[in-house]
């Protein structure tokens, strides 16, 4: 379920290449979209970057060669968190409005089971 989620966030929103979803007390990308193409040091780059990123908020956006990275917390599960690799034309206010839903829905299945 999850990575239809993820497959989902990535479809509607240009420009959105990769989303994974973590588990930040335990710095382990848990599921990542169907057609991500990140490698796995990558993946484990950004989840340790998304715990860095996130203390003390709930959003951050850190921009790298030729990419932006979006990072999300879930509000309910702290420990959950989005993050998403995008080009940088990317519209960003819709990214962030689809990824909070995203996470929250991924998060509220997961915190259920």
């Amino acid at each position: 379920m999850a990575q239809k989620v993820l497959d989902l966030l990535c479809d509607e929103v240009a420009g959105c290449k990769t989303a994974a979803f973590v588990d930040l007390s335990t710095r382990m990308v848990l599921v990542t979209n169907g057609t991500n193409t990140e490698s796995q040091d990558t993946l484990n780059e950004m989840c340790q970057e998304a715990e860095l990123m996130l203390v003390g908020g709930d959003t951050a956006m850190v921009a790298t060669s030729g990419h932006m990275r979006l990072y999300l917390r879930d509000d309910a599960e702290p420990n959950d968190a989005l993050c998403c690799v995008c080009e940088t034309d990317t519209n960003f206010p819709e990214l962030i409005a689809k990824a909070k839903a995203c996470l929250s829905e991924i998060s509220n299945v997961s915190g259920n089971d």
